[in-house]
This record gives structure tokens, C-alpha cells and sequence, in this order.
């Protein structure tokens, strides 16, 4: 059996080797077939032209959302204090099995608190877990590492930043033209905190971990490349010296200006103005932690942000790298954005779903959703984007199969995030840190998926249909 799930593993990945283009060149494929679909289905030319353009601008702040996100998750990833943990997490893995477990085990913890931290850091963990294990003289396959931290986005939906459970949590969320019928709220207690969901997500984190391990190949190893061992061998052997004090051009004394720069007091006391949004919307108004909203977690990332930089100018340094690390996103979350108006605009979204749930019964409809929960995600990769797009179709499905609009709710985003494995949208900055193409991991990540949907419609089927 062992040799089987190795065997389909390879062969996956030489199937996405093969076959597997740039995250761009998917994106441009599937605008086409959006458009195709949509122009089969009886929409014309230019209202197909218009729904693209109204997508992009209609998810447009919540791109701007998405990317404060990134870049605070980054940064806080990447500031000195959280570097040194996960260096020495990185130092346990003692062999191919465990290093590669460990990987996925720790991104996948760590996407419970924040999709954004878990990415990269299952991005530096596969880097530093990499560089470790070839300092013992242990040949971990590199790609395989970084497949395994690239799964912390088939979980993600399960924790604290799932975008569609805080979406319907919060009023002024839920999209103004949906009928009022589906603009109900339903708190957190009942998707996040929910058994189902808890289990659900509780057995993906202790499974998937242990299948991407079982995958390393015997032969084909590919290590670590020397030219990114040596970068992080000089970091590691570097003598820390503290940052000299600022001059001017002619070694004069210290400008105002560079002290201002360097000042902690001032870095520190920025933090103040979103901790207030933090504590207020968690603290001091009325029910607490169910409050948690988009907005309120890009509050609380960008002060601890703020707080493990200190120094103004180096909190600046570091955004310039994450800007460039998740630019790709930025670039191309319009088009995706275009995909989704597409979808919606022209009723696409709707007749999918109408038709796959025309096959449904009660007993079925947990696993058929997360199908069509999965297949929407592969065009519209983004879950709030997704879920605005078949929120309420969905919602009525499920309400006709005599269950209650959180049903809705777990079935998409629980299905949606498992197709995040072979739609490498969101793989955009774990790539530019690994120095890895969509293709290196993708074949892995399948493997995953299918381990996932397993995982999700047999406990969905449990909860909702059985108990």
C-alpha cells in the first residue's frame, strides 16, 4: 500500500512536470473558459465583456484587504524573534519521514491562526528544514517540502481567518444585493466553533501531514540547491553585529532625520491605533472574540507587525520584500476577480450549481457540494470571492434539503479550500521564497486533495446527514 501511494505520488508529479504552466498562464486559460461557458449558456459578447469588468472593481478592496494581509503575515514570519523559533523548530526533523511531516504539520497549525502566516511559514520551514537536513547529510526531496507547507491552505477555512465564516458573521459583510432572505448573520459558534468542523479540520491536520511524508521518493532526491544552502549557511554563521549608528555622507554627526527613522519610541507608539481597533472590537464591545472580522484580524497582524519590528525604517525595509514576494497575487487577483464576474454576472455560477444540485438528495448534498464547492474554487480562488458569487444559491439548496443556512456554510469552506492544492493561485509568494515553479509541487498537493475530500465528505456526511 505504501508503495502504491509513493508510485501515485511520482506519477503526479511528473504529470504536473509536465503540464502545469505558470500561475499567470492558468489564469489567462481559465478568463477564456469562463468566457466560453458563459457565451455557450446564452450570455452575448459584451455583457460577458461587462461582467468581467465589473468584477474586477467590485472585489477590488477586497484585494486591497487580502494584501495587507500577505504582507503583515510576511512580515511577521519574517521579523528576527519569529525567525530564531522556527529555526530551531527546523533543527528537530531527524529524518526524510519526519522532515517532511514536520513541515506540513507546522504550516498547517500555524494557517489555524492565519492562512497568510501559515503560507509563509510553510514556505520558510521547507527553506530551513531543507538546509538542516543537508547539514546532517539526510536527502530530503526539496519540492516535497514545500508541497508539504502549500497544504496549509486545504485547512485554512477551519480557523480563525476563514474569509466565508467571517463574511456571514458580520453584517456589513454580507453583500448588499443578495436577497434579504440570505443576508442573515451566523456567528462563528456555528461554522468555526461547530463539532463538525472542529473534527473536520482536526483529522486533516493529523492525516494529511502523515500522507505527504509517506510520499518522498527513494530516488530522483532533489536537495536543497547550493546556491540557496550558501545564502542561508551565511545567514546562520554570520557574526551578529548591531546596525552601526547612521552618518552623514561625510561622517559628520547623526541627521535628526536618521534618528527619527530609528527611533523605537516612535515605531512603538504607531501600534496604538490598531490595537484600539483590535481591543474595541474584541474587548469592549459585546460578544467578545465573535466579533472576529477581516478587518479586525488585519488590525491585529499589522500591530504585531509593529511591535516585532520596532525600528520604523526596518518594518519598512522588510514590506518592500513582501510586497515583491506576494506581487504576483496583486497582479493577478484582478483577473481572477474578472473570472468571478464573469460567473456571476452572467448567471454562470448559478446554473452550475442549479445543475449539480438538480442530482442531489439530502443524503447526497454534503458530498456534491464540496464538489461544486471545490470546482467554483478552481476558477475563483478566493473564498470570499467565491462564496459572494454562490452564496445564495447554495444557501437555497441547502435550506430545500432541510438544513439550516450553517450547513451552507460548512460545505463551502470545507470544499472550497481543497482545490487551493491544485490551483496554484495562492502558492504565489510560498513559491518566490522556496524558489520553486508551480509544477515543482503541484503533484504532491493532488495527492493531498484527494486524501482531503475523502476526509471532508466522509465527516460532513456524519454530521449533517447520519447525526
Amino acid at each position: 500500500m505504501l508503495a502504491l501511494l509513493r508510485r501515485f505520488g511520482e506519477l503526479c508529479s511528473d504529470l504536473s512536470e509536465e503540464y502545469i504552466p505558470d500561475p499567470y498562464v492558468i489564469a489567462i486559460l481559465l478568463t477564456f473558459i469562463a468566457s466560453a461557458a458563459a457565451l455557450l449558456t446564452g450570455a452575448g459578447p459584451q455583457e460577458t465583456l461587462v461582467a468581467w469588468n465589473r468584477g474586477v472593481w467590485t472585489l477590488l478592496p477586497f484585494m486591497a484587504s487580502i494584501a495587507v494581509l500577505l504582507m503583515a503575515g510576511d512580515a511577521i514570519a519574517k521579523s528576527p524573534k519569529f525567525t530564531s523559533q522556527l529555526e530551531k523548530l527546523a533543527r528537530l526533523p531527524n529524518s526524510q519521514f519526519t522532515a517532511v511531516w514536520f513541515v506540513g504539520f507546522v504550516a498547517m497549525a500555524a494557517a489555524l491562526v492565519s492562512w497568510a502566516i501559515g503560507l509563509i511559514v510553510g514556505a520558510i520551514m521547507a527553506k530551513r528544514v531543507a538546509y538542516e537536513c543537508r547539514e546532517k547529510g539526510i536527502a530530503v526531496h526539496y519540492p516535497l517540502l514545500a508541497a508539504a507547507g502549500y497544504t496549509s491552505l486545504m485547512i485554512y477555512h477551519g480557523g480563525l481567518t476563514s474569509s466565508v465564516s467571517l463574511m456571514m458573521a458580520d453584517s456589513t459583510l454580507v453583500p448588499t444585493a443578495w436577497a434579504p432572505e440570505f443576508r442573515q448573520t451566523i456567528p462563528l459558534s456555528e461554522t468555526i466553533g461547530s463539532t463538525a468542523n472542529i473534527v473536520t479540520t482536526g483529522t486533516l491536520l493529523a492525516i494529511i501531514p502523515v500522507v505527504m511524508g509517506l510520499l518522498h521518493p527513494k530516488d530522483g532526491i532533489t536537495q536543497l540547491p547550493r546556491p540557496d544552502f550558501k545564502e542561508i549557511d551565511q545567514i546562520v554563521h554570520a557574526t551578529a553585529e548591531k546596525p552601526a549608528a547612521a552618518v552623514t555622507a561625510d561622517g559628520g554627526r547623526e541627521r535628526v532625520a536618521d534618528r527619527l527613522n530609528d527611533s523605537r519610541l516612535i515605531g512603538l507608539s504607531i501600534a496604538l491605533f490598531p490595537a484600539y481597533f483590535v481591543i474595541n472590537a474584541w474587548v469592549l464591545t459585546p460578544g467578545g472574540v465573535s466579533n472576529l472580522t477581516l478587518n479586525s484580524i488585519n488590525a491585529l497582524f499589522i500591530t504585531v507587525a509593529v511591535l516585532l519590528w520596532v525600528r520604523p525604517m526596518a518594518l519598512v525595509d522588510q514590506m518592500k520584500q513582501s510586497v515583491s514576494n506576494i506581487s504576483g497575487v496583486i497582479f493577478q487577483f484582478p483577473f481572477y476577480a474578472g473570472i468571478a464576474g464573469i460567473l456571476t454576472g452572467t448567471g454562470l455560477a448559478t446554473l452550475i450549481v442549479e445543475f449539480v444540485g438538480a442530482f442531489a438528495t439530502p443524503a447526497t448534498w454534503p458530498v456534491i457540494g464540496v464538489l461544486v464547492a471545490g470546482f467554483v474554487n478552481i476558477f475563483i480562488p478566493s473564498g470570499g470571492g467565491q462564496w459572494v458569487a454562490m452564496g445564495p444559491i447554495m444557501l437555497e439548496i441547502t435550506a430545500q434539503m432541510g438544513m439550516e443556512p450553517r450547513d451552507a456554510l460548512l460545505i463551502e469552506m470545507l470544499g472550497d479550500q481543497l482545490t487551493n492544492m491544485i490551483q496554484p493561485f495562492w502558492a504565489i509568494p510560498l513559491l518566490a521564497i522556496a524558489n520553486l515553479r508551480a509544477r515543482d509541487i503541484i503533484g504532491y498537493t493532488t495527492v493531498a486533495m484527494l486524501v482531503g475530500l475523502i476526509v471532508v465528505c466522509g465527516w460532513l456526511t456524519v454530521f449533517l446527514v447520519v447525526l
